[in-house]
Formats: structure tokens, C-alpha cells, sequence
């Protein structure tokens, strides 16, 4: 077999350059919106300026009469030309309210900047301008804003058609919590409450629909996290076939989950230029981004321990208040939350029970750490409550109860079986980073002085590459290989990227199973008329499963190589090397051939050397990783996910206490994410995660007010 570039020469595992990183750098990168098509046109999207009201009529007159206008629509004219939008997320599947519901509002608005009318002009200045000229009238109704109130017995249901406002709910339930607690020595409850805040990549989402004359199709260039997905249900709610729908993810600047698919824009924009016949773009505003919610949650915390501080029972009863119904896939951060109880901990006894509630505010889209972040936040605040009511070190508490290294796979009470581990290892060398002893003796010195320093740690149990049966997070995903003739690679995958250079990783272990260099190789994502099939990006799956399909089909292309360069030596295929780009043999001296003159003898000489192969120089395979297992246990459970990747944050804070401000002193973290491809890009990711978490604990809370707004 070709033992490929030496050891020391592989390229998994070293901090390779991104390749895509040039590009953005020097302002070259082509977004969606730097697309524009001979007959452009431009959409704006009025929306709703109440949380909750019937609309009587909309006058589309004012807006008709602008020159430059090519078309204006309200809600029930898009609802004449299309089905409804579903969430193939569906809560249906487990025992919630089916969401398939109309692009825009037609007799209700659910919710503040929900779409009540379109208008397509030759401009967006034009297209704005002529949107205000609409005449909506709206019956104001009292708006349904928290979740508490929303679940009362008596509450106006948000969807008028649903006899509540729960979407769904689902009790974790484990062993004998109830006696758990009735044998407690110790019941420590906690209340946390997350407030509202959301992803906010630096490019907003943009669509620019093409109507194709040839084919009668559209094409779509969008910021898609999920090209295949998204072009299935474009097809359902357009009322055409997929094979006439194409979706190109061009460069994207940013999405962090908010940019999965399930957005009314998504099929509204496309729908406008099947009518019209005409390109129409829609660039999302900074106000309209800040509306899609995520992580608004109340948690009531309550931990059983014995009297030596093990933890024998959880109970939390939580709400998500996750806005309006929604065709995107947001209400599943609280399923997942439910699901990830109760972390890192052994305990077998819980009772957790996650009501999903809809409401009047804005709706709720995926947002990074999908859930999980929300499962740390309450039961590591939870945990430092319990440490201060023992009296006890909170770093002794969570050591005392983290499931141990060698008790994996572990099987989780909620049905999640945890790889692998070593929580207490990770902690502690988060510690050591960050040098928590020396730290403890500066807090104290400063409280000396009257200065006030907190160290503060949390863990997060994050498993990833999630499937849900069925549902379009299918979980594996593919890749083809293909070879040229010159001995360039191409490498066309069904995952995206949304900036996180998982392109670069993919090329690496590419390289290093051809034995070639990377530069050889170029990774293509994004375009559904050229990716094999495929479910894009999301829960960190995209060098998991995108990588492991390149693997296997650059295996396969290899091993076509290996044939024909052995025909051509003469040789064994065993006794082959390949070193810098160059083919030799242990059996045939100094006998030697290149890469690029075996790839091109596999292309012009099928019916001598090449005789041992079937060509081209391609492969598709698909990577469906292990682990993950959809036959239910017993209790009906189910394992969705292929690795459970953990990590420990410390931080160093001081606090004036007379005016609140917050100084940053130090911050360690410890992340076990197994194989490294590239230890630099994973670095840029725990920065940027980091940096994510400040704001959201320090700076960022979408707020509204009593009327919704």
C-alpha cells in the first residue's frame, strides 16, 4: 500500500494556514450580496409593528402607484401561491403541534416584525419607500409575552387554532427521583433564568432568487447553512419539483445556527421571482437579524445529596419561552436541553420536564451550543449554589460527582450513551492554566484592600453531530473525491461552511490519504447541482462527517492510483512508496514515476496499464459515524449523537462594586474535542466561543416590553 508523506510530513494535526482566509482578508471574497444579475430587482418585507393583532385589510394602492415598482403582495396573496412552510424539525414527530403555517401573516400577526407585505422595486431605497406607503389596518389585541402567564389556565392562545400555547413538551424521567429526595440529607434548589440573546454574525442573511428561462427554474444564492434541506422545502412550499430548484451557499460571513433554514424570506424571495421573472434580492437589515431569538429559559433547579455530598436526585421544571411559531428549527434548543440533563454528573434519579411555550414575541432560531449551553448554565449555577450551602470547595463538589474516567461509555438517564471522558482531568488542567492557587492568594489580598475578585469555572458537556430519525438531521453526510488527469484534486462535499474553514481541515486529511500536498487539492461546497446529497452545517458535525466521507472516498481514488502506478514499475502494489509527489518501489531500484504521470495514465491508457481500474479517477462515499443508534431501549430511547466533546472554562473577574464595572483578569479553558486536524482553527473556534459567552453573560439581552415590542 502507499505509506503516502511521512509521518512528520502529515498534515492532520498541524496548524495549516486556512485556505479560505485569504480571500475575506483582502476583500475578495464574494458574498451573496455581491451577486447582481442583468434586471436586478430588490425586496423589501414590511413587517408588523405589533406583537399581537388581527389585520382587517392591507391596501396595497399606495405602494402600487411608486414608479419603479414591479410588484406588491400581502400575506393572503403568498398564501394563494404557495402551501404552508413546515419545520422538518417537526414537533409533531414527538407528540407537539404540527408548525406548517403560512410564509407571511394573512389574518393574524403573531408576533412584532412578523412579514405582512412585499414589494419588489428596481431599487431598495424605491422598495422601501414604497412599502410605507401601504395602509394596514391592524385590531390591536393583548399580547401573550411571558411564558408563565402563556401556560395559565385562562391564556389567549397565540395560534387561535391550537386550544393552548404549549408546542411541546417532554418529561426526561429516570429511577426513583421522588424517593431520592424524600432520603436526601440535603435539598439544594436553584432558580436561573436565562435572558433572551442570539447569534449575530457579522453578514445578515441574503437571498437572491434567479427565475432560469431555459429550464424554468430558479436558482437561489443565499447564506444557507443547509443547501439540500433548504431546496426540499422550497419545492414543498413552492409547489415544484426539487429538480428545479438550485441553491448555491455562496461565501458566508458568520451563522452560528441562524442561518438554518426554516426563514418565511427563504421561499418568499424565490416566490417573488417565479411571479416576476426577474432576479430579486433581499438583504436582511441589522434590526431584523436582532429579532430572531434563542435561550430564553426559567429553570427551577432542585438537587438531592447525601450527607457526604453526592448528588442522588435532580429536578428542574423549565419553560422556553420560544416566541412565535416558526418554521426553523429554534424550539429544538430546548428539547436538547431537557436531553443533556443532567451533564457530567452520575446521578440516575431525575425528573426534568421542558415545556416549549409559544408566545407573541419574536420567534426562536438555532443558535450555537443548540441547547446545551442552556443544560450548563443551570446546572453549573446549580452546582455552585450546592457548594455554598455545604460549605465545600466548588471545584471538591463537581470532582465528587463527575462521572469517572473509566466508567465510559456511560449511559446517560435520559438515553445518551457519553463516549468518553476525563471531566476531572479536564477540570484540573483547566485549574492548573490558569493557576488557581495563586489566584486564590491575590483574591485575598485584594479583599484586604477592598477590592473584590471572583473566580468563577463551569463545565459544558457539548456532544455533537446529532441526528434525529426522521428528519432531515439525517446525521451522515457525503463527499466525492475526484482526480484530474494533471493529478488535481477536487473534493465536493455536502456540508457547508459558514466561515469556519472546515474546508482546510477536509483538504488536509485528503492530502494525507493521497499523499499529496494540499495545495494540490481545492474543497467545494454549497452548490446542490454539483455537492453529492447532503445536510450542510450544524451541530459541529461538519469535519466530523464531511472529513470522515472525503477519508473513505480518497481511499478508494487511492487505491486506483496505487494499481496503476504499480502496473506502470512493474512491482507489487505493497512495495510501493510515495514521497513528495513521486512513486518507488522496494522491489524495482531506481525505477520511478510521479503522481501527476499516474494520474494521467489512468485517463489515456485504460486498456493497458490502466486495465486494473474502472475510471475515472472519482469516488463518492458517505460517512455515517458510529455510535449513533435509533432503535429505542426499553424506556423508547434513543442515541442521536456520535461524540461527546466536554470542556471546562475558568475566569478570573474583578468587580467595583459601587458601579458594577467588570474587569476581565485571566480566563484558561480546557476543551477535550478529541483528534485535532488543526490545532489553530480550533483555537480561533474557543476564542470565538469565548468571546460569544461574554457577551452573552455581560453585554447582550434582547428585551421587550409589556406590549411585545
Amino acid at each position: 500500500m502507499t505509506k503516502g508523506k511521512k509521518p512528520s510530513e502529515s498534515y492532520v494535526g498541524k496548524s495549516v494556514r486556512a485556505k479560505e482566509a485569504r480571500a475575506p482578508l483582502i476583500g475578495k471574497a464574494k458574498y451573496t450580496n455581491d451577486y447582481s444579475f442583468e434586471g436586478q430587482l430588490y425586496a423589501y418585507i414590511l413587517r408588523s409593528p405589533h406583537a399581537a393583532a388581527k389585520i382587517n385589510s392591507v391596501d396595497l394602492s399606495g405602494a402600487k402607484k411608486i414608479s419603479g415598482v414591479h410588484l406588491a403582495l400581502c400575506g393572503r396573496d403568498v398564501f394563494e401561491h404557495t402551501n404552508g412552510i413546515t419545520d422538518h424539525l417537526n414537533p409533531a414527530i414527538f407528540g407537539g403541534k404540527s408548525t406548517r403555517l403560512p410564509i407571511m401573516a394573512v389574518d393574524e400577526a403573531w408576533c412584532y416584525g412578523q412579514p405582512v407585505a412585499i414589494v419588489i422595486a428596481e431599487d431598495e431605497r424605491t422598495a422601501r419607500y414604497a412599502a410605507s406607503r401601504i395602509q394596514v389596518d391592524y385590531t390591536p389585541k393583548e399580547p401573550v409575552v411571558d411564558a408563565e402567564k402563556a401556560i395559565a389556565k385562562g391564556a389567549r392562545s397565540v395560534v387561535p387554532e391550537w386550544d393552548d400555547n404549549v408546542l411541546i413538551y417532554v418529561p426526561f424521567m429516570n429511577g426513583d427521583t421522588q424517593a431520592a429526595f424524600d432520603q436526601a440529607d440535603k435539598i439544594v434548589t436553584t432558580d436561573v433564568k436565562i435572558h433572551r440573546f442570539s447569534s449575530q454574525p457579522m453578514e445578515t442573511r441574503c437571498y437572491n432568487a434567479v427565475w432560469e428561462h431555459d429550464t424554468e427554474s430558479i436558482t437561489l444564492y443565499g447564506t444557507c447553512q443547509n443547501p439540500h434541506p433548504l431546496r426540499l422545502v422550497l419545492a414543498e412550499t413552492l409547489r415544484m419539483n426539487e429538480n428545479k430548484i438550485r441553491i448555491i451557499a455562496s461565501t458566508i460571513g458568520g451563522a452560528f445556527g441562524l442561518k438554518m433554514h426554516g426563514h418565511p424570506e427563504e421561499p418568499l424571495i424565490c416566490l417573488m421571482t417565479k411571479l416576476i421573472r426577474r432576479p430579486v434580492k433581499w438583504v436582511e437589515n441589522r434590526e431584523e437579524c436582532l429579532l430572531i431569538g434563542a435561550r430564553e429559559q426559567q429553570h427551577k433547579v432542585e438537587m438531592a445529596f447525601d450527607s457526604d455530598g453526592n448528588m442522588t436526585g435532580l429536578r428542574d421544571h423549565f419553560l422556553a419561552n420560544i416566541g412565535a411559531p416558526s418554521a426553523c428549527p429554534g424550539w429544538g434548543m430546548a428539547f436538547l436541553t431537557g436531553l443533556t440533563m443532567p451533564g457530567p454528573y452520575k446521578v440516575e434519579n431525575i425528573d426534568v420536564h421542558m415545556n416549549a411555550v409559544t408566545t407573541n414575541k419574536p420567534s426562536w432560531n438555532a443558535a450555537r451550543g443548540y441547547g446545551k449551553e442552556s443544560t450548563a448554565i443551570a446546572l453549573e449555577l446549580a452546582m455552585d449554589n450546592a457548594a455554598r450551602q455545604f460549605g465545600i470547595s466548588p471545584i471538591d463538589l463537581r470532582l465528587r460527582n463527575f462521572i469517572t474516567k473509566d466508567q465510559f461509555p456511560y449511559p446517560s438517564p435520559t438515553g445518551l450513551v457519553y463516549d468518553s471522558g476525563d471531566y476531572g482531568g479536564v477540570l484540573l488542567k483547566a485549574l492548573e492554566t490558569i493557576g488557581y492557587e495563586d489566584w486564590k492568594d491575590k483574591q485575598k489580598a485584594a479583599l484586604a484592600e477592598g477590592r473584590h475578585i471572583g473566580i468563577g469555572m463551569a463545565f459544558e458537556l457539548t456532544p455533537e453531530g446529532g441526528t434525529i430519525p426522521g428528519t432531515m438531521v439525517a446525521g451522515y453526510d457525503s463527499s466525492s473525491v475526484r482526480v484530474g488527469p494533471d493529478g488535481t484534486v477536487r473534493v465536493l462535499t455536502g456540508i457547508t461552511s459558514p466561515g469556519t474553514h472546515n474546508g482546510t481541515a477536509i483538504a488536509q486529511i485528503v492530502a494525507d490519504e493521497l499523499g499529496i500536498d494540499m495545495d494540490r487539492i481545492e474543497v467545494l461546497q454549497g452548490d446542490t447541482n454539483s455537492s453529492p446529497y447532503g445536510f450542510g452545517n450544524y451541530s459541529g458535525r461538519s469535519t466530523i462527517v464531511g472529513g470522515g466521507s472525503a477519508a473513505l472516498a480518497a481511499k478508494d481514488v487511492r487505491d486506483k492510483i496505487n494499481a496503476v502506478a504499480a502496473a506502470l514499475l512493474e512491482v507489487e502494489i505493497d512495495t510501493l512508496s510515495l514521497s513528495e509527489g513521486v512513486f518507488s518501489s522496494s522491489d524495482n531500484g531506481d525505477a520511478t514515476v510521479t503522481f501527476a504521470e499516474v494520474c494521467y495514465a489512468s485517463y489515456t491508457r485504460a486498456y493497458d496499464v490502466a486495465m486494473c481500474i474502472d475510471p475515472p479517477l472519482e469516488a463518492t462515499r458517505t460517512f455515517k459515524p458510529p455510535g449513533i443508534s435509533h432503535l429505542p431501549d426499553e424506556n423508547g430511547r434513543i442515541n442521536p449523537y456520535p461524540s461527546y466533546s466536554n470542556a471546562v472554562y475558568v475566569v478570573v473577574c474583578e468587580v467595583d462594586t459601587e458601579t458594577g464595572k467588570i474587569d476581565l483578569l485571566s480566563l484558561a479553558a480546557a476543551h477535550d474535542c478529541g483528534k485535532v486536524i488543526n490545532p489553530i482553527l480550533v483555537e480561533g473556534q474557543v476564542c470565538g466561543a469565548f468571546a460569544m459567552g461574554l457577551g452573552g453573560a455581560l453585554t447582550e439581552d434582547v428585551q421587550y416590553d409589556a406590549n411585545g415590542v
